[in-house]
């Protein structure tokens, strides 16, 4: 089918359109003088189909049909704890932060056919990837990925809603958020409470993952050593918002539990509901400038063969 880029500039051709028709072009092909038929129809519509084509063009005219074998069947929206407490050994030699980030990668690996959006929220939620099927480009940004202290915090209601917004206007029947946080909500105006109802407003599933367990554990320091930081995980406020949107919450207290926990979420989200199939638009604005340039050639040429010769007494105007 046909459809329009940028519809709303079709609106410049109205104007272009009614003053070629009111402006009938008479130099050389004379409208109200006697002449041949061919000659007064091309005085009156060749102005007119030029201004057609030019404002067809200006609004990115393209031929769209459906792309077969790379319908998303989910589209999910990851939401990834990037704050300091993320760098906790759970075992001696990988942290949270560097087995979320191996663990999430598996799971994209396993979801050929889905699409992904990557949220990193510590203080304040960062997009740093819209809805892609694009996985090598997602890989190779979560292997760069880094933490920054410098933003530190835990705003899991700004980080939801931030990926709801990603979600909400996806064409595919099912959407999913993946949240994996290791912390206590202590930063940002938006509760998880008031994400989920909007997640469950949009029929979007939130389903949550809780990283290590409540107590003292180690942190690796710059300069070396270790210290010992006390964390606190909301299991109870991770289990209401899936709750409700239908998710599912789990509690993942080593990288092998996160790595059971994905493995679950990837089981629950094996589904063969239809969904509406992306597009691509082939342009077509070249071709109406064709037309254009091809409607204009008999107005130059009789332009070209008139120049320098008298007007003629009958043509009215200066």
């Amino acid at each position: 089918m046909i459809g329009l880029r940028h519809p709303l500039l079709l609106l410049v051709a109205v104007p272009l359109v009614i003053w070629a028709w009111r402006v009938v072009y008479r130099w050389g092909i004379p409208a109200s003088r006697p002449s041949g038929r061919l000659a007064r129809l091309s005085s009156h519509w060749l102005p007119p189909l030029v201004a057609l084509a030019l404002g067809l063009a200006a609004a990115g005219p393209e031929w769209r049909r459906p792309l077969r074998g790379v319908a998303p069947v989910v589209d999910f929206a990851v939401v990834l704890d990037g704050s300091s407490s993320m760098q906790i050994l759970d075992r001696p030699d990988e942290d949270r932060w560097h087995a979320a980030r191996r663990t999430l990668a598996q799971f994209v690996l396993r979801r050929p056919e889905d699409r992904f959006a990557l949220v990193l929220f510590s203080a304040h939620p960062v997009t740093l990837s819209p809805l892609t099927s694009d996985h090598t480009r997602l890989l190779r940004m979560l292997a760069r990925l880094d933490l920054d202290s410098r933003d530190d915090g835990t705003a899991i209601g700004s980080a939801l809603m931030t990926a709801v917004r990603r979600l909400e206007d996806s064409p595919a029947r099912s959407r999913v958020i993946l949240l994996i946080t290791d912390g206590v909500q202590n930063r940002g105006r938006v509760t998880p409470q008031e994400a989920a109802e909007e997640a469950h407003r949009n029929g979007i599933r939130i389903h949550t993952v809780a990283l290590g367990t409540d107590g003292e554990s180690l942190v690796p320091l710059e300069g070396g050593g270790f210290a010992r930081l006390r964390v606190e995980v909301d299991h109870a406020t991770l289990k209401e918002i899936a709750h409700l949107t239908g998710g599912e919450s789990f509690s993942a207290e080593d990288p092998g539990g996160l790595a059971r926990s994905l493995a679950a979420v990837d089981q629950l989200e094996k589904t063969l509901l239809p969904v509406d199939p992306p597009t691509e638009g082939q342009p077509l604005a070249r071709w109406c400038l064709l037309a254009a340039a091809l409607l204009t050639l008999p107005l130059a040429l009789d332009l070209a063969f008139k120049r320098g010769r008298p007007r003629p007494a009958w043509v009215v105007g200066p």
